[in-house]
């Protein structure tokens, strides 16, 4: 068992209290990232799920694992990133493929971000599959778990997250579910078993079902019943966390300026070393982890999910979920759609659930106030 208090623990307490002068969120937001290192070190995987964003994307044509030069670039290039962005509270997270299929070049990453930047939390992307032999002293300074589903019964899922609870130093874990037809069916089950637990969770919608009207109604009454047990579990008592609780939505965020980070503070790295502006956009890319000047490189007004683009309706703009929803996710237009302009592809989703889940938000600030 890890279960200690990491030197990279510790860095990260003076780094989230330090008044260094870099950017950070206002108020519940200060120690949100503003900043997050997507990496996709490798495409490996020991499973093949139709709905993965890599596999739908790229293929296995292309470069599966980071050679020897490239990963030895990638130590240097993170705390070049990092010295540039000016931003005071970064992330960086592991994807694949499995991560958990090389937690050396993991350990080699937290290593160089603890030694060079002033700390970043750690956040590893996983089926799960490898808990039972991997080597945890590799994964110390993880801090937090996302533990994808799949198509494994709710009895496994819950024997790998305790042995991570057990054997890592996480923070916190997330069950994350891709509604294909099976979770979508399941999904109530996977939320009570979430909530009663203490996890957090994520639903995602399958996006290569496209703009099939079908699914799209099955998917909304499902997230009115999700938003019903949701409500159910607040009143009793139960922590119920809104954020990327559905999609990729900031339900509480009210303010204008956009707070998704895509084309502007994301940097998205693949195995042959190219970098992109979007962690779901496997196949565009805007330069590499050789090039000079990182930053430019990541700047995409193409894939700025923001009202302010000059391609977002009037009526998105004065919609009263617009904060929230930024005129919709611009990648799922242009892979939807063939173009970014336009209405969000799930507007209709969006209009009746994100007011939904600032309901919740409500409900718990209000039996907090009774509380105190």
């Amino acid at each position: 068992m890890v279960r200690k208090e990491t030197e990279h623990a510790e860095q990260l307490k003076r780094m989230y209290t330090a008044d260094n002068g870099r950017i950070q969120g206002k108020g519940p937001w200060a120690k949100l990232a503003f900043f997050w290192f997507i990496l996709f070190l490798s495409y490996k995987c020991t499973r093949r799920c139709k709905y993965c964003y890599a596999f739908n994307q790229v293929g296995d044509e292309n470069q599966m694992e980071m050679d020897d030069k490239t990963f030895a670039r990638l130590l240097e290039w993170i705390p070049e990133v990092w010295r540039a962005n000016n931003i005071k509270v970064n992330a960086i997270s592991f994807l694949g493929g499995e991560p958990l299929l090389r937690t050396d070049r993991i350990k080699q990453l937290m290593d160089a971000v603890y030694q060079n930047t002033d700390g970043m939390p750690g956040n590893v992307y996983t089926n799960g599959d490898l808990v039972d032999s991997v080597n945890w002293n590799d994964l110390e300074d993880i801090q937090w778990f996302s533990i994808n589903i799949t198509d494994i019964r709710i009895p496994e899922l819950s024997r790998r997250m305790k042995i991570i609870a057990e054997r890592s130093n996480t923070k916190g874990q997330t069950i994350t579910a891709t509604l294909d037809d099976e979770n979508l069916a399941r999904a109530l089950d996977i939320a009570r078993f979430g909530i009663e637990n203490g996890y957090r969770l994520r639903f995602y919608r399958n996006l290569f079902r496209g703009v099939d009207e079908e699914y799209k109604t099955r998917l909304l009454k499902k997230y009115h019943e999700l938003c019903d047990l949701f409500e159910k579990y607040v009143v009793k008592g139960y922590n119920v966390h809104t954020t990327f609780l559905l999609d990729t939505l900031i339900p509480t965020w009210d303010d204008e300026p956009s707070p998704y980070l895509c084309g502007k503070s994301i940097a998205t790295v693949y195995p042959d070393g190219s970098i992109g502006p979007c962690l779901r956009n496997q196949s565009f890319k805007t330069g590499t982890i050789f090039d000079p000047d990182p930053m430019s490189k990541l700047q995409c007004s193409t894939f700025q999910y923001d009202l302010g683009q000059p391609d977002v309706p009037e009526d998105c703009k004065s919609c009263e979920a617009r904060a929230a929803c930024q005129g919709g996710c611009p990648f799922d237009k242009l892979l939807l759609t063939g173009n970014r302009s336009g209405k969000s592809v799930v507007c209709q989703i969006h209009k009746e659930i994100i007011p939904r889940l600032r309901n919740l938000e409500k409900i718990k600030n209000e039996r907090k106030c009774k509380t105190v």
